[in-house]
């Protein structure tokens, strides 16, 4: 006899966001988390709800950023799948299945939006945040790995692109460049290296055939570079 489907046991299924961003990104970067105050039950939680019936998977992403985070329209990098976090003991309240999403954003798009930017430690640790609902702190760790391996070019030897999230909007001198990385893998870089690795992804920003260099900066005037062609857009 075939049982029908609806007999079989079944989690529900959600998403969840892990939304970062560099605060100050040209000049005193500090990459932060987007973390929300919620009820049922209380606490400090990643943005995320429930799939609906008859909903995608990237239809329900799409809704909890215009519903729950206030960012409608398109975006400037797409959300990336992190991974199912289906710890059948995750949440309380019932067998729930994640689908962990990260996102990327810079500043100027999460003005508004719901929520606290909460600074992300050089550790990896959130910023006077004593620990998110759920399994929400494995899903940071995790997608904070991702993002850091977007950006690290120590002990690897393929390529690092110059601002893979886009971050930081061109142009841009070598030096805030720099510190941007440093913002995201939480150490500092050399700089001579760094430069050697950034060069072969970068183009001089030129004005009448003379390189335009920054303006309005501490220190000397240095030289403004945007990335070549799209090979950034990872």
């Amino acid at each position: 006899m075939t049982i029908p489907l609806e007999e079989y046991p079944r989690p529900s299924l959600t998403i969840d966001l892990a939304v970062f961003t560099v605060v100050d990104a040209g000049n005193a970067p500090q990459l932060c988390l987007l973390v929300q105050d919620r009820t049922d039950p209380t606490g400090r939680a990643l943005p995320g709800g429930f799939v609906h019936d008859r909903e995608t998977v990237a239809q329900t992403v799409s809704r909890v950023l215009a519903t729950k985070v206030g960012i409608d329209g398109e975006l400037p990098s797409p959300p990336r799948l992190l991974r199912v976090f289906d710890d059948p003991d995750r949440d309380d309240r019932s067998w729930v299945v994640s689908v962990a999403h990260s996102l990327s954003l810079p500043e100027a798009s999460l003005r508004g939006a719901r929520g606290d930017l909460v600074p992300v430690r050089p550790d990896g640790r959130l910023e006077h945040e004593m620990g998110l609902l759920f399994d929400h702190d494995q899903i940071v760790e995790a997608a904070l790995a991702a993002l850091r391996e977007r950006y690290d070019f120590r002990y690897r030897f393929r390529d690092t692109f110059p601002d893979p999230d886009r971050f930081l909007p061109p142009p841009y001198t070598t030096r805030q460049l720099r510190r941007l990385h440093e913002a995201v893998v939480g150490a500092r870089l050399h700089k001579d290296n760094f430069a050697r690795r950034m060069s072969p992804h970068l183009s001089a920003v030129q004005r009448n055939g003379q390189p335009v260099m920054s303006e309005g900066m501490r220190g000397r005037p240095a030289a403004l570079y945007r990335p070549k062609t799209n090979r950034s857009k990872t």
